[in-house]
């Protein structure tokens, strides 16, 4: 079954009707295996690395950018399409941005997040030609350690990746330094356009952290494994009182978080992006434990039984 087929049959969104054309041709595609991109963000349709990244892919491939209409940094895989699923059908309302530095690159807004944008490139607007890679970013913050699981630009990649399009989140540039995101973005493309990319499999994605430097001083390449949590939030109890509509007892509480109470291994994530490498992190969207699924098969009658003893505790 072709990867475009699984991507098909692993996500059915109801009541996208849209029928929209927004790819936009390159000058001169190169004969490589990446013919159709989708591009997406969490910062929105103002962050400014958006048309660089666009018009940088739009020059090797047919591309399409479908991003949130407002900063939804944060929102992970949320989608806000979910809360119509008891209905027939759900809206979400598109607005077309036309570029001014090139009149053939066309952005999309919608007011939804990351992953309402991707579901809404796969199974509607590009429905009929299905990208070969999905792009999330560039995000102004990186990703590191456990960042990645409440991340937009995250979010965006793993929605395509379960889908079954191969993904990958580019985090950590900074707007302001337009000889980074010149070379950043012809540095994703170039990486987009490899075989480490191509061979993904159906449900791989790769977050990649660039270091908030220039380009003569990012030291190189580095692939690793996530550091663990550093830190941890906790809670400070603030003042009680009672709603005055309701009458309810309330109290408010602080939450503060200690960064970095634990050193980083050597040769995660965290360390290596601190020394100045790229880091490239690979992920899956598949969470599956396989071994403690075939241990848990065979100890089913450690459970507690269906339905419960009357007098048991």
């Amino acid at each position: 079954m072709s990867r475009r087929c699984r991507y098909l049959m692993g996500l059915t969104v109801t009541g996208i009707l849209l029928s929209v054309s927004c790819v936009a041709r390159g000058e001169s595609p190169h004969d490589t295996w990446l013919k159709r991109v989708l591009i997406t963000n969490d910062d929105g349709i103002e962050e400014e690395k958006l048309m660089p990244l666009v018009e940088a892919f739009a020059r090797v491939a047919e591309t399409c950018a479908i991003v949130p209409s407002q900063d939804r940094s944060g929102g992970s895989t949320y989608m806000s399409l979910g809360k119509y699923k008891d209905t027939l059908g759900a809206e979400l309302v598109l607005e077309r941005e036309q570029s001014s530095d090139s009149e053939r690159v066309l952005v999309y807004a919608v007011d939804g997040f990351t992953a309402d944008c991707v579901v809404l490139g796969l199974m509607g607007i590009m429905r009929d030609n299905p990208p070969d890679l999905v792009v999330s970013g560039i995000n102004g913050g990186p990703n590191l350690s456990h960042e990645w699981l409440g991340s937009g630009t995250v979010g965006g990649a793993r929605m395509a990746a379960f889908c079954g399009v191969p993904a990958i989140a580019v985090s950590g540039l900074e707007s302001d330094q337009a000889e980074s995101v010149a070379v950043a973005t012809r540095w994703v493309v170039q990486l987009a356009q490899s075989r480490i990319v191509q061979n993904l499999e159906p449900g791989q994605y790769l977050t990649v952290s660039l270091p908030r430097k220039l380009p003569s001083e990012i030291r190189g390449v580095r692939v690793a494994p996530r550091a663990p949590l550093l830190g941890a939030p906790f809670f400070e109890r603030g003042k009680k009182n009672k709603d005055p509509k309701t009458g309810r007892k309330r109290e408010a509480w602080t939450m503060h978080f200690l960064k970095e109470a634990n050193p980083a291994p050597a040769d995660s994530d965290v360390a290596l992006y601190g020394s100045d490498y790229i880091v490239i992190v690979p992920m899956a969207v598949d969470e599956h434990d396989y071994d403690l699924l075939a241990d848990l098969q065979k100890r089913l009658r450690e459970f507690p039984s269906w339905p419960p003893a009357a007098n048991s505790h």
